[in-house]
């Protein structure tokens, strides 16, 4: 399994040319042009890696990834963005960035899609490996009593 990723972007021409570029690294590719749609796509989608511009209406890139972290998602986030500036970089690194390119620096955003649906895939690996933790926890304290 190679992992989902979910593409954020309002230029309608990198949502559609970005998916073809990436679909070898990825098993399903989905799109959205905001942040608010790329939420409700997390919440329905098991998504291993996000790629996501930074300014965009609606809800930009920074106000994804907190509201994402705040639904506690700890799915990966690439910014591949024109508009970053050190400060942009170091607000949404506050919140778990994989990653941070310029575009239109694909050489870069292939190797970081690759990494980060790995460390995604290992995400929804460690969750699993927890939840089966706890449910052997609570059939151990229910033997016990």
């Amino acid at each position: 399994m190679k992992g989902n990723l979910l593409i954020v972007d309002d230029e309608e021409f990198l949502r559609s040319q970005l998916p073809e570029l990436l679909e070898d690294l990825a098993d399903k590719i989905f799109t959205a042009e905001n942040g608010k749609e790329g939420l409700q796509i997390l919440a329905r989608e098991e998504i291993h890696c996000v790629v996501s511009d930074l300014k965009m209406p609606v809800m930009g890139g920074n106000e994804f990834i907190k509201e994402a972290r705040a639904q506690g998602f700890n799915t990966p986030f690439i910014f591949f963005t024109g508009y970053g500036s050190d400060e942009t970089m170091l607000e949404v690194s506050e919140y778990g960035t994989h990653d941070f390119i310029a575009k239109p620096g694909l050489e870069n955003l292939f190797e970081s899609v690759s990494s980060a649906l790995e460390s995604g895939k290992q995400n929804d690996l460690g969750q699993t490996l927890l939840g089966q933790t706890d449910e052997i926890e609570i059939m151990k304290k229910s033997e016990d009593d």
